[in-house]
């Protein structure tokens, strides 16, 4: 930008000159009565009397130089830089313009340059005055100014800007100082490459070469030059630009509109990522346990997925106190749920010991789609309604908001410091996969094999390694680890019972006859055995191995256990485990059906509906279902008239009479009865009405020797024997 001259005053009072000169007024004052510069009085503009001022175009040539050099100090706006519309060669993306301003702003080292010149003119300036004064030539007073100037002593940092200059190339540039008006602009290099913002490519090589590079697909930008000079040449028109000006011209453009050119390489996501700039936030005034960060990630390593036995990569999800950058709670898991969010948090309020303030979730896709594969709106979820009973504010994040999330960064210390321990890393990447699991690599196959863990183990492990995560130094609070930030922090404990909600998804399920199926899979608990009534299940990712079961009215039911599936044909393929699961199931099953029995048999033996239902067995039928009763209770309001409740005997758990049993037939002495199982023959022996014979005792002996037997024992009591005991 050249002086704007009407921006310097025609006159200029000692103090303007002092300011710019930046010496005091009355060496200014002393200066002038010394060289007998011109000066006019004028009227002060306050107080009366006159005051002396110096017209500018009188002054010295190097006095006038510092005013302009001064007035031309005030900082340029900085160049927008619009792209224009010109057509393209491929596809519809935007070339550039020339780099040029309307002003033709002078780069900083152009500026630098031209001021040390204007400076070394005003010093030959003064030696001629000076000169002048002791009556010396002028040829004799530039050959001294330039012995001096070159020797490198008497300018220094000019000498160092400009190297050695020849006496017509300094009169040149006294010259061309005095005709602009010693306006030191005038002396900026003349290289193309100094002029901010300009560029010699022409507009077909910008617009070819610019096409290539701005594309999504990111060419590279020597693929591109060499690429537009190729078509240049097939079109014959003209390309006089070099590859080092063209290379210069990209990277001009990539420093000065970086937003543009990641934007167009790269999408909006990195435009977000790497150049919308970020809010730093101050974590020294919150406390440990205000602020819990939540986020996923997909370990890189594999565990041994408990229904299929295959290995696969488990998601860990974790809360992250933000002051002292402690993860202190996780879950990790197969599957993809809310629950697996709910989980983790779970376990880090036991480990911070109190309730968080605030839960931040990231409601964005960034978060996730590292926890979930399809979509769903984490605030329509229930998670807000959970971990509001705990009084625990949640806040989701906007998608694409910048800020500060210190737990990206623990993640990477993470698979540093665990993951690569793990036997079953799998690498963090392509590129990084451990060696035995590249191609041909049999003799690191053979040497490292892989050993899968299960995620009861995983998360053992992770517990050790918590201790010396929590060892390492604290980013901000210097002299202070991790851990011990945490410990000060913590709370005195919470009441685990009312994390439940928490632990467990407020999932409901109906009832079948295995229970509960979820998961792929059935629980089931004797407790739930007849009924057939929706429930509401909770559960822990981390042990899935059991479900508890409520009411709907809030009552808890039971713990239920996951079933496992027999071996088709246990007996004969089967291994011993196989078998005595088999043989549990079998008798679970019967010892089930022995309850029924019992309960209706005990039943049958009054007349009519009342009595049958005053004289079912209160006490047995609660330790079947503890909601039987009130079954019950509402069969008996479906009757009316008063049925005498004397009239039915008391039974009671300790007084209960040996209910009489229906008279059967009795099998024909010379038929062997088949029993597919030793239960189903336990089960013809008790309802004989008569003592057991010897052959029989033998087998009963044995019979109460397994399992099955023993189950049997403990709910049926001894069977008489042929001697008539027990």
């Amino acid at each position: 930008m050249k002086v704007d001259h009407s921006k310097i005053p025609e006159k200029l009072t000692a103090e303007e000159i002092a300011q710019a000169l930046v010496m005091t007024t009355q060496a200014i004052e002393y200066r002038s009565k010394k060289q007998g510069w011109k000066s006019v009085s004028v009227p002060r503009k306050r107080g009366g009397g006159k005051a002396f001022v110096y017209p500018f175009s009188s002054l010295p040539a190097t006095i006038q130089i510092a005013i302009q050099k001064h007035y031309a100090h005030d900082p340029v706006p900085p160049v927008t830089g619009h792209l224009s519309s010109l057509p393209v060669v491929n596809q519809g993306f935007p070339t550039p313009q020339t780099f040029t301003t309307a002003e033709g702003r002078l780069s900083h080292q152009a500026d630098k340059v031209a001021r040390a010149r204007a400076d070394l003119v005003s010093a030959y300036l003064t030696a001629r005055g000076n000169g002048k004064e002791k009556k010396l030539k002028n040829s004799d007073i530039t050959n001294q100014f330039l012995q001096a100037y070159d020797s490198g002593l008497s300018f220094p940092e000019l000498f160092q800007t400009m190297g050695k200059v020849s006496r017509s190339t300094l009169e040149r540039w006294r010259k061309d100082l005095e005709e602009a008006k010693y306006d030191y602009h005038v002396l900026a290099p003349k290289w193309g490459k100094h002029r901010t913002g300009t560029s010699k490519l022409t507009e077909r090589e910008s617009r070819i070469l610019f096409t290539q590079v701005f594309h999504q697909n990111r060419v590279k930008t020597g693929t591109a030059i060499t690429v537009t000079k190729y078509i240049l040449e097939l079109e014959g028109s003209p390309s006089p630009s070099s590859p080092a000006t063209m290379r210069r011209a990209v990277d001009q453009f990539k420093n000065r509109h970086n937003d543009l050119w990641t934007f167009y390489r790269e999408g909006e996501k990195a435009l977000v990522d790497k150049v919308l700039p970020f809010i730093e936030r101050d974590d020294s005034l919150i406390e440990v346990g205000d602020v819990l960060v939540a986020d996923g990630h997909r370990c890189n390593f594999r565990v041994k997925n408990p229904w299929t036995g295959k290995p696969c990569r488990p998601m860990l999800v974790g809360f992250f106190d933000w002051k002292s950058r402690i993860l202190c709670g996780w879950s990790i898991s197969l599957e993809e749920n809310t629950q697996l969010i709910t989980a983790a948090l779970r376990n880090g309020i036991i480990r911070l010991g109190k309730t968080p303030k605030i839960v931040l979730l990231d409601n964005g896709a960034a978060f996730k789609s590292k926890v979930f594969t399809g979509d769903i709106d984490l605030e329509q979820s229930g998670i807000r309604g959970m971990f509001a009973r705990l009084d625990i504010k949640t806040v989701f994040a906007w998608p694409y908001n910048a800020r500060s999330k210190p737990i990206e960064r623990f993640f990477g210390d993470f698979s540093n410091q665990f993951e690569r321990y793990m036997p079953s890393f799998s690498g963090a990447s392509i590129t990084d996969k451990p060696a035995s699991m590249m191609r041909n690599e049999k003799l690191m196959q053979a040497y490292y094999k892989e050993n899968v863990m299960e995620i009861p183990q995983v998360i053992s492990a992770l517990d050790k390694w918590w201790n010396f995560h929590a060892w390492t130094d604290h980013p901000t609070l210097k002299g202070q680890q991790k851990g011990q930030v945490f410990e000060a922090g913590r709370g005195t404990g919470i009441d685990q019972g009312k994390l439940n909600d928490l632990m467990m998804d407020m999932t409901i399920k109906r009832l079948g006859r295995n229970g509960v199926s979820f998961l792929n899979g059935d629980y089931f608990h004797e407790a739930l055995y007849g009924l057939r009534q929706q429930v509401v299940i909770r559960y822990d990712f981390s042990d899935i191995s059991k479900i508890h079961v409520y009411a709907k009215n809030g009552d808890y039911i039971c713990q239920a256990d996951r079933k496992d599936k027999v071996h088709p044909m246990a007996a004969l393929l089967g291994k011993p485990k196989d078998v005595e699961e088999l043989k549990y199931q079998i008798g679970q099953n019967l010892s089930l059906k022995k309850q029924t029995t019992k309960i209706a048999r005990q039943a049958m033996q009054a007349t009519g509906d009342m009595e049958i239902v005053n004289a079912l067995p209160w006490d047995k039928m609660a330790e079947v279902a503890p909601n039987l009763p009130e079954k019950i209770e509402q069969v008996e309001a479906e009757f009316t008239g008063p049925k005498a409740m004397e009239a039915v005997p008391v039974i009671t758990g300790q007084t209960q009479p040996e209910s009489p049993v229906l008279e059967t037939e009795k099998p024909k002495a010379d038929l062997i009865p088949f029993f597919a199982t030793d239960a189903d023959y336990y089960n013809h022996l008790a309802e004989l009405t008569r003592p057991l014979g010897e052959s029989e005792e033998v087998f009963l002996n044995e019979f109460y020797k397994t399992e099955t037997g023993q189950r049997f024992l403990e709910m049926d009591g001894p069977l008489k024997t042929a001697s008539g005991g027990e």
